[in-house]
C-alpha cells in the first residue's frame, strides 16, 4: 500500500472531519509529558561544576584570612552549597533589610550579586568596635546607618578582590562594583526565569554565625562551562604564598599565655589539708637555679629569675627543641 496519499485522497480526508464522518478526537497526553514552550529561557543543566566549587572553597579561604585580619578575631568560612534556581525564586528568598551588592566579572558579560545579611553585618559592626558580636539588633524596618555602610564598602572591597583572585584560577576576571541595594525587589539584573546560580557561604565568629550569598547567572559563566565541569583549573599546586603570608601575620598578633614555673615536688594529702597560712614548703632547686618558662603550657625555653626597672622578670637562658627532651 502506497503510504503518500493522494490529493483526491487528503481532500476526501479533510472532507470526512469537516463533516464529522471521520473522528479527530486527540488522544489522551499522559500525565509525566508536560508542553514546553521553546521561547523560553530555562535551560537544562546536568551534573556538579567541579571547576566552580574549587573557586567557592578558595574564595572561602582568603575572605576567611582577609575579613580576620580586618576585625581581629578569627573567623570560619566555608562555602555550603551550590544551588541553580530561577532568579525570582533567587530574589524571593532574601531577607529585608539585606546588603545586595551588585558587580561584574569583566570581560565576562552580565551581573552578579554579593548578598550580605543584615545579621552579619551588624555582627561585624559589633566585633569591629571591640563588642562580642551578642548584641541584639532590630533588623526590620531600617537601613543602615553611614557607619554600617561604610564598614560594608570595605568588607565589599576585600570580598571583591578575593573573589578576582579566586576566579583567576579559571580565567582572568576583573571584578567591578556598579551598585547596591537594601530591597530585592529593585534588583533587576535578569528577567524572573532566567537561571541564576546560588553560592552559601556559612561564617562563624565566635558567638556569631551567619549567611554570605553569591548571586552568579548561568549566561554569565556558560562560556566557561567546560572549565567549570571539568574541573580543571589553573592553579598553581605550590603554596598559594598570598594566603601563607596573611596566615603567618594572622598569628604573628595572636596572643599567648607565658608562665614560669619554680619547682615541683609531692605532698601527701594529708600533709595539704594540714597547710596553713605561714607554712613553708620547701622546693629542691636554690635560689639561683634555672627556672623552666612555658608556653600555653608547653616547655619551650629555661630562665633565670630576677628584677629589672623595679620589676620582677626572667632572662632566657636556653631553648627548648620540641624534638629531643632536653
Amino acid at each position: 500500500m502506497n503510504d503518500i496519499l493522494s490529493q483526491d485522497e487528503v481532500d476526501a480526508l479533510l472532507k470526512g472531519m469537516k463533516d464529522g464522518d471521520v473522528e479527530a478526537e486527540p488522544k489522551e497526553v499522559p500525565d509525566d509529558i508536560r508542553p514546553y514552550d521553546l521561547t523560553s529561557q530555562e535551560r537544562i543543566i546536568r551534573g556538579r561544576m567541579p571547576g566552580l566549587e574549587n573557586v567557592n572553597d578558595r574564595f572561602a579561604r582568603l575572605l576567611r584570612v582577609s575579613l580576620s585580619n580586618f576585625i581581629g578575631k578569627f573567623i570560619d568560612i566555608t562555602a555550603q552549597s551550590v544551588t541553580l534556581m530561577k532568579f525570582g525564586e533567587f530574589m524571593r528568598n532574601v531577607p529585608l533589610p539585606s546588603s545586595i551588592n551588585i558587580f561584574r566579572l569583566n570581560p565576562l558579560k552580565g551581573y552578579a550579586l554579593l548578598i550580605l545579611e543584615a545579621p552579619l553585618v551588624f555582627a561585624v559592626v559589633e566585633y569591629f568596635f571591640g563588642g562580642n558580636g551578642s548584641g541584639s539588633v532590630k533588623t526590620e524596618g531600617r537601613n543602615f546607618t553611614p557607619v554600617e555602610q561604610r564598614l560594608i564598602n570595605k568588607l565589599l572591597g576585600m570580598a571583591l578582590s578575593d573573589l578576582e583572585s579566586a576566579w583567576n584560577v579559571i580565567t582572568d576576571v576583573k571584578t567591578e562594583f556598579t551598585g547596591s541595594e537594601t530591597n530585592p525587589q529593585f534588583v533587576n539584573i535578569l528577567s524572573p526565569i532566567d537561571v541564576i546560580i546560588k553560592v552559601e557561604f556559612h561564617i562563624e565568629m565566635e558567638t556569631f554565625t551567619g549567611k554570605l550569598y553569591l548571586g552568579i547567572p548561568y549566561s554569565l559563566i556558560e562560556p566557561l562551562k567546560e572549565k567549570l565541569h571539568s574541573g580543571i583549573t589553573g592553579e598553581n599546586e605550590s603554596v598559594d604564598n598570598r594566603w601563607v603570608d596573611q596566615l603567618v601575620q594572622l598569628l604573628d598578633d595572636s596572643l599567648v599565655n607565658i608562665s614560669v614555673e619554680l619547682d615541683r615536688t609531692e605532698l601527701s594529702i594529708a600533709e595539704i589539708l594540714n597547710l596553713n597560712k605561714g607554712d613553708v614548703i620547701t622546693l629542691g632547686k636554690s635560689a639561683g637555679s634555672e627556672l623552666r618558662l612555658m608556653v600555653d603550657g608547653v616547655l619551650k625555653f629555661y630562665c633565670l629569675a630576677g628584677s629589672h626597672k623595679g620589676s620582677q622578670a626572667v632572662k632566657i637562658t636556653g631553648t627548648i627543641n620540641n624534638n629531643h627532651n632536653n
